[in-house]
């Protein structure tokens, strides 16, 4: 197999276009398509292609080139798709938090858990969770099922220490339970 006199590797016909020029040195279409932009002489003996292979080396160039910019204008596209779905989710978020809000004030109690355990397998960002925890042990809190409450809000404030709420209502948990020394750290961290 010939090598191209560009870049010195084996011409696979069956693989890629090649051209020769009149002394017929062989060159890949694409290296030589590319040496074409700075010279339309052989760059091993200086004999000019003939026209009708610079044609088809700067149709390929110009068919390359509107791939990449397609391709840039698909990326493009593609991020600008990627930050409205992020927007989007975090609209839907806020929306859902806000309706398990109003269940929790009009003590819907079950309505609101499962609303805040959907929203919880919707795959969200560690701070999002953490206030899902919040919204969850509260809630079993005001629903009476203190060992759960207590469950959600210890989780949540080994991740997050500095969230007094959740200490608020975590000794409040504790207290209903009778557990008045955890009771008594947990209200001393609230603060």
């Amino acid at each position: 197999m010939p090598s191209c006199i560009i870049c010195h590797t084996e011409i696979d016909k069956s693989v890629e276009k090649s051209y020769e020029c009149p002394m017929n040195h062989p060159a890949h279409e694409s290296c030589l398509s590319e040496w074409i932009l700075h010279s339309s002489n052989c760059p091993l003996c200086s004999k000019k292609y003939d026209s009708y292979i610079i044609g088809r080396c700067k149709a390929y160039l110009a068919k390359k080139e509107e791939q990449e910019e397609g391709t840039l204008e698909e990326r493009l596209l593609k991020q600008k798709t990627s930050k409205i779905e992020k927007i989007a989710k975090k609209i839907l978020f806020h929306k859902r938090v806000s309706a398990a809000e109003d269940l929790i004030d009009a003590q819907e109690y079950e309505g609101a858990l499962d609303l805040l355990f959907d929203l919880e397998s919707a795959g969200l960002f560690k701070e999002k969770l953490q206030y899902l925890l919040f919204l969850k042990g509260k809630t079993f809190f005001l629903k009476g099922r203190y060992d759960m409450a207590i469950g959600h809000l210890f989780k949540l404030v080994k991740e997050e220490y500095d969230f007094p709420e959740a200490f608020l209502y975590l000794g409040k948990a504790y207290e209903k339970l009778g557990l008045t020394e955890k009771a008594k750290w947990a209200f001393e961290r609230a603060k």
